[in-house]
């Protein structure tokens, strides 16, 4: 069959392997392979040597003629699709390594079955796969048990073979659930095969939907807008192979008819870009899917969920202590989230949670609650409530328990008389230096300090001398600046009382000195150019582009552009009328870079930001980005500082630049 370690594979390899395969009807010449990827001929003859060596045990080979060029020839499809898919994700389908368990000869009848919807005799299949009847039939059990919760049924017909089955709808469900649930890099992972979605836009989905959610006040959240765009490409997909989805009944009452718009405008806005009609069944399908996973959106028939709410809450607090009847923001948090919810159960919609694993392994107490909660709810309890429902409900409980923490630290009173702003600014001060020691109940004027203003507070931090009154609490008097003098009296005060130790269980970090060096991490001297004559801003990121990806072919670096330019579309990345932030979208690179540009003299980047003087081009990884987000702030710590952007506007060279970021990230002064 095929070798099932993993074989590493150079990106250029793995590109020119695509190339023959989506031209495997065709012998495709040397040149043609040399301009594609922006290789020499010479090299090309090397891959191809190196592929020839990796095929011929993997179900396919290379045919070389001369003139012609070389073809790739599948001797063995199932072999051949195996081998791709187990160790390049080149198939012609994704899977998830780590759902079920289940074989990888039983993923591929999964494909067949479910995504292309075909019919076999059981004896061809088995001599396709080199297996016995009896092995085959005991995949098919095992399939037949997997497809189940989705009311898939797989069937059995003399002379027509194996066949499911099944509504679209419930064949969509199993397919996303089945062959695209991953917690992290959804949509970068889904990119990555090329081969199942053919000419869609991943970005331009996600741009069309952005729009017309906000404009139509519903939310999405990163993961769910991730789920929206996947379902509204395989829904393309699926219509393009001719699988449309059964009437479904929608009421079209006044709530719902502005998410049916909103719908019906995306698909409007798709149609226009492909030569596809979506049906009535289409829109009210996704209407449906809206419900399930956005917010703000008014579904009044809630009796039911307020009642319970409230039962629930009550018998919460009267096993915990905590004041959640009274906690308002709770409940129409929780409401908020039981809305969609109840939308998802009732049409079979599951919602992925990314944090699952992570809560139960670290809040499994917190996690086994909320089930138990739940079963109180007579409304909820008719459904079947999976764990990744059941660990977004925890994340609110969590929150509130967490809130409810804070109701036990010193209650801390702020004196102030010299006028609202310097109040605000003592207590800004405090909040950013005691904020995890203190709960700051109010700020008052002198004469308003009365029994009512004093009642609960455990300390009095006032800007004023109050030596001449008498209060039954501490009274510290500092700055309005809130010198380190000051603080040192808090601290003494705190410690003296052993308020950290009673109330507090994380320590307080201190101020770290030493600021880790990662700029000659991301930035070096081929990465950098300052122009003396200010260049267009197009030819401005061209360039920084290069600089980055110099050893990428052309069309690669072009993908870049183009995201860009999806990610300006999707808000500013200008920081200030000096600096420009630019960066794609998507993450493409293997390891985080950053391209810097300097324009003394300014560059036109928009009619609002005529003279753009620094550009620092960045390109995340979609791998790990350690070290980046350091480097980031300290970009944005200085987009409000006029004259450190002038000192690194100013620098005469790499080697200056470099001396004057350093300083500035570590908060040092410039020599």
């Amino acid at each position: 069959m095929y070798d099932k370690g993993r074989v590493m594979m150079r990106k250029k390899e793995r590109d020119l392997l695509i190339y023959l395969v989506d031209n495997s009807d065709r012998f495709v010449t040397s040149e043609e392979l040399s301009t594609l990827l922006s290789l020499t001929p010479r090299t090309i003859r090397n891959y191809i040597k190196i592929l020839k060596e990796t095929l011929v045990s993997q179900g396919a080979q290379l045919d070389a003629k001369p003139s012609l060029g070389y073809r790739l020839h599948i001797s063995h499809p199932v072999t051949f699709d195996l081998f791709l898919n187990k160790n390049y994700e080149l198939s012609q389908w994704l899977i998830n390594e780590d759902s079920n368990n289940i074989s990888d000869r039983q993923k591929y009848i999964l494909n067949k079955l479910v995504i292309e919807n075909q019919k076999f005799l059981i004896e061809d299949l088995a001599e396709k796969l080199f297996v016995t009847r009896t092995t085959l039939s005991k995949d098919l059990s095992i399939i037949r048990k997997v497809l189940m919760p989705y009311q898939i049924s797989v069937e059995s017909k003399a002379n027509i073979g194996v066949f499911i089955t099944g509504l679209e709808r419930d064949k969509r469900h199993f397919i996303l659930d089945y062959f695209f649930s991953h917690s992290e890099n959804s949509i970068q992972h889904y990119m990555k095969n090329k081969s199942f979605f053919k000419a869609i836009s991943f970005d331009q989905i996600t741009i069309i939907v952005l729009d017309e959610c906000r404009e139509a006040g519903i939310h999405l959240t990163d993961f769910t807008i991730q789920n929206i765009v996947l379902y509204i490409a395989l829904s393309v997909q699926r219509l393009k192979c001719g699988f449309e989805l059964q009437a479904v009944q929608v009421d079209i009452n006044p709530e719902i008819r502005n998410v049916r718009d909103v719908a019906r405008k995306i698909f409007s806005r798709i149609e226009s870009g492909l030569s596809l009609k979506f049906p009535k069944s289409e829109v009210d399908y996704l209407t449906i899917q809206l419900m399930a996973q956005g917010k703000n959106i008014n579904i009044q028939n809630d009796g039911p969920l307020q009642r319970d709410l409230d039962m629930i809450l009550r018998r919460i607090e009267l096993e915990t202590d905590y004041p959640v009847t009274k906690d308002y923001a709770l409940k129409k948090n929780i409401i908020e989230h039981l809305k969609p919810m109840v939308v998802r159960l009732e049409q079979g919609i599951q919602l992925k949670n990314p944090l699952l694993q992570e809560i139960k392994t670290n809040y499994l107490s917190e996690f086994m609650d909320t089930k138990r909660y739940i079963k109180w709810s007579p409304y909820l309890s008719q459904f079947d409530i999976n764990d990744d429902e059941v660990a977004y409900l925890a994340l609110h409980l969590m929150a509130a328990a967490e809130k409810y923490k804070n109701l036990n630290k010193p209650r801390a009173l702020i004196i102030c008389a010299t006028g609202y702003g310097s109040a605000q600014l003592l207590n800004n001060r405090v909040e950013k230096e005691f904020g995890m020691y203190l709960n700051i109940v109010d700020i008052k004027g002198y004469y308003e300090v009365d029994d009512t203003a004093l009642s609960n507070v455990n300390l009095i931090i006032s800007a004023i001398d109050l030596s001449t009154r008498v209060f039954k609490v501490p009274v510290i008097q500092v700055s309005i600046f809130l010198t380190e003098a000051d603080v040192q009296k808090i601290n003494e005060f705190l410690d003296n009382e052993q308020i950290r130790n009673k109330y507090i269980a994380v320590e307080k970090k201190q101020p770290n000195n030493s600021v880790l060096n990662h700029f000659d991490q991301f930035i070096d001297q081929s990465s950098f150019k300052i122009w003396q004559v200010s260049p267009h801003r197009k030819e401005l990121l061209q360039e920084l582009t290069n600089m980055l990806m110099f050893n990428e072919p052309t069309e690669l670096k072009h993908e870049f552009l183009e995201q860009i330019d999806q990610r300006e579309q999707l808000s500013s990345i200008v920081f200030s009328d000096t600096i420009a932030v630019p960066h794609p979208a998507m993450p493409m690179s293997r390891v985080p870079k950053i391209a810097i540009g300097i324009i003394p003299n300014g560059v036109r980047w928009s009619d609002e930001y005529p003279s753009i003087r620094l550009v620092f081009l960045l390109s995340p990884s979609y791998r790990s980005n350690k070290g980046l987000t350091e480097t980031t702030q300290a970009i944005v710590k200085f987009t409000e500082n006029t004259e450190e952007q002038r000192r690194l506007v100013a620098s005469k060279n790499f080697s200056e630049f470099r001396h004057n970021f350093l300083l500035m990230m570590k908060g040092g002064k410039y020599i």
